[in-house]
């Protein structure tokens, strides 16, 4: 892929970036490149040896200063959620960044079939979880310099699809969240919020849902990552054919692919 950006050496050095979700896919990709430019990465996840493993290839392979918060969204509550601020409080002064990016598919099904339990449950980590950590996380944020919200999006955010069920109606519910926060927060100091449909994408997930499917067909998650690092950088930290942004932006990620490799 042709680079459209050049950023700075520790361009991340010394910021504290929550990435929810960051034991596999594009989750665990960002928690590597982040690490790469500097960054501590709030690492989250269900899987305590998954979480442990990447925690230590982070201090072996970068030497940043990463946190472990093991979480179930599933079961996050206002109370939880409190002390899942607390515990970023403790280990840093401030948190620069936030990725929203834990999300489960549920089942493929009609809607005449689909379990409210399931249903439930695919709302609770998809987008209830998103509203209570940023909601919970944003007095936090106030400290940092420049600040970023992300949320992972999909492609069936855009339009319905047939048998995508709970995991469709998150992720629209999920964009209305992102230009919500976006909006409350324009004027209100200088955090930026964006939404990122990374379309499909290589990773465990998209195999759940198209078993059949080639994978080399895709991109991987490696490939996402310039878009993702050119949201959480500055115009100082960075050079090259340099695109702008703005707060509530919504952006597809194949489409940036497919420019950058023009």
């Amino acid at each position: 892929m042709k680079e459209k950006y050049h950023f700075k050496k520790g361009f991340l050095e010394n910021k504290n970036i929550l990435i929810t979700g960051s034991t596999s896919g594009i989750g665990r990709q960002l928690a590597l490149d982040l690490s790469s430019y500097g960054a501590n990465i709030i690492l989250h996840g269900r899987n305590e040896n998954a979480l442990d493993a990447l925690y230590d290839e982070i201090i072996k392979e970068f030497g940043t200063s990463p946190l472990i918060i093991k979480c179930d969204l599933n079961d996050l509550n206002e109370n939880k959620a409190q002390e899942f601020a607390n515990a970023i409080i403790e280990s840093y002064e401030c948190l620069d960044g936030v990725i929203n990016n834990a999300a489960i598919i549920g089942k493929m099904s009609a809607i005449s079939d689909y379990d409210y339990e399931t249903w439930q449950k695919v709302l609770n980590v998809n987008i209830t979880s998103s509203f209570l950590l940023t909601k919970y996380l944003l007095p936090i944020m106030e400290h940092s310099v420049n600040p970023r919200i992300i949320f992972t999006s999909s492609g069936v955010a855009e339009k319905g699809r047939a048998y995508w069920g709970a995991y469709a109606a998150s992720k629209f519910a999920l964009e209305g969240l992102s230009q919500l926060f976006a909006d409350e927060t324009e004027t209100a100091g200088n955090i930026l919020v964006y939404s990122v449909n990374p379309g499909g994408t290589r990773t465990a997930m998209r195999r759940e849902a198209y078993p059949l499917e080639d994978p080399a067909i895709l991109p991987t998650p490696e490939d996402h990552m310039e878009l993702y690092l050119a949201l959480m950088c500055s115009k100082d930290q960075v050079s090259g054919n340099v695109v702008n942004f703005t707060t509530g932006q919504q952006i597809d990620a194949r489409n940036w692919l497919q420019n950058s490799s023009q």
